[in-house]
């Protein structure tokens, strides 16, 4: 019942929603044309209005979400590998023999190297969930929230989603 609630209270905001998109066109449309490019935030602005005026879906806007944070994220997690893991990475390398180019594969190489990037991997998917949450408590839009509690309970069913979204906007993931 509450979901119908939320669709009819969608609804009736929908011209103000379509609005505020049309706002944030002309505005990213003039920095445009002026050489200069929206920042992440505008552009994540950008993409939750195109949400709330129903012009992306839920999968749709979750992948938008996700591609327009993926900056911040990337950043914060090169400075987490930094820190806490390139050291304990090259000496796992040294000692196995690798050279300053050579790499495993992933899931191939020493029990010790595969333990350490599933490490990082986890501290990769708590970042991302820190900057999900972030931007949840700066922007309060739901959406954001709601990503950031569906990547918590149900990493599996993000990822979908995630590529469902993907691929309505971008087509095919090419591996």
């Amino acid at each position: 019942m509450k979901r119908a609630f939320n669709r009819l209270e969608q609804i009736a905001r929908q011209p103000m929603a379509e609005a505020r998109l049309q706002q944030l066109i002309v505005r990213n449309t003039a920095k445009r044309a002026r050489g200069e490019s929206p920042t992440p935030a505008e552009s994540l602005e950008l993409g939750l209005a195109n949400y709330d005026a129903s012009r992306f879906s839920d999968e749709e806007a979750l992948c938008y979400v996700r591609v327009m944070l993926n900056r911040e994220v990337d950043e914060r997690i090169q400075a987490v590998y930094d820190q806490e893991y390139h050291e304990k990475s090259e000496a796992i390398r040294v000692k196995h023999g690798l050279g300053p180019d050579e790499f495993w594969v992933p899931g191939e190489g020493p029990e010790e190297d595969q333990a350490l990037s599933r490490e990082f991997e986890a501290a990769r998917d708590r970042v991302e969930l820190e900057v999900l949450r972030e931007h949840a408590a700066k922007t309060g839009h739901p959406l954001l929230q709601e990503a950031a509690d569906l990547f918590a309970s149900d990493h599996d069913e993000f990822e979908r989603r995630f590529e469902v979204g993907w691929q309505s906007l971008f087509g095919p993931i090419k591996e």
